[in-house]
């Protein structure tokens, strides 16, 4: 991440229950697959489903992919003929940005609704009406596969060349290779600093998924894209990129982690069947200074794997 690391608070406050992120406790006999972090996502610029190729076959695929040269991504950024594109990329308006610099990232995410999404999602109200909420809950449920790529306000094309070549690597491999396996409920003990702990879910995610990131990084090498690990969905910590007094503390870490198994062992959650995944790249629209209030992204692209 790109964020600076909070230097260590002078006075640690625990957990406390009764923020305004939190369901009230009623809700939480919901279903499953009410989502809380419904409303923190806008409509989605283009989604990169399982769309047929459009009649435009002998065209270039993808202009953005063939050439790196400057005049034909501002001709790329301008152009209202679209028919060069993959289909499924045609009904992005990358170009129609102007709010000022982009800050964008590529998440690997359990599909929306599958059991594991909405397990995770039932942690975050639970654990947010017993003890508040914590950093995790300023995010929806991933991995990250990038860290924030930052850009400037004229880099319409530059996001087009990393959804473009996105598309067609993923497309490239078999999407039965495209899947993390849920491995375990874990706790680590002082991070991201010494007296406050993290909980998280581990993954074993295939090395595809590193290689796909190191080869957009490759291609686009003005965007200065960092790969991460891919090994984990956080589930609880703090005081990483929001400063606070807020700690998770060992005997919250044991609470945490115990909660955390009792929603989310279930033969469901670990049935690679019922728990399909996405990549997802998406902007960041606004940036929550406080604990308590999610960030928001805009979808540029998804692509269901």
């Amino acid at each position: 991440m790109t964020i600076s690391t909070a230097p260590p608070l002078p006075t640690a406050v625990r957990l406390q229950p009764h923020s305004p992120l939190c369901d009230p406790p009623s809700t939480l006999r919901a279903s499953r697959l009410q989502l809380r972090t419904a409303n923190a996502f806008t409509l989605p610029l283009g989604q990169l489903l399982s769309e047929p190729q459009s009649s435009h076959d002998d065209a270039p695929k993808c202009a953005s992919c063939k050439s790196d040269s400057d005049d034909t991504m501002q001709l790329v950024a301008q152009s209202a003929d679209r028919t060069w594109m993959p289909a499924p990329l045609r009904t992005i308006p990358f170009w129609r940005n102007v709010r000022g610099p982009h800050k964008c990232i590529v998440y690997l995410e359990p599909r929306r609704g599958s059991p594991l999404y909405a397990g995770i999602e039932e942690f975050f109200r639970a654990s947010c009406a017993l003890w508040g909420p914590t950093e995790a809950h300023m995010y929806h449920p991933h991995s990250s596969m990038t860290g924030f790529i930052d850009l400037p306000a004229d880099a319409g094309a530059v996001i087009a060349r990393i959804a473009c070549h996105l598309h067609v690597l993923i497309s490239a491999r078999s999407r039965s290779a495209l899947a993390p396996d849920v491995r375990a409920v874990t706790a680590a003990a002082d991070y991201p600093h010494p007296g406050t702990h993290k909980i998280e879910v581990s993954l074993d995610t295939p090395p595809v998924f590193r290689s796909i990131v190191d080869e957009v990084a490759r291609l686009v090498p003005e965007a200065r894209i960092r790969p991460k690990r891919m090994g984990h969905i956080s589930l609880a910590y703090c005081n990483k990129h929001v400063a606070s007094s807020t700690v998770v503390s060992a005997e919250q870490a044991e609470k945490l982690d115990a909660l955390a198994r009792s929603l989310l062992y279930t033969p469901d959650v670990f049935d690679p069947a019922q728990n399909p995944w996405d990549i997802a790249f998406y902007e960041l629209s606004f940036k929550s200074p406080v604990l308590g209030t999610s960030h928001r992204f805009t979808q540029i692209a998804r692509w269901q794997l």
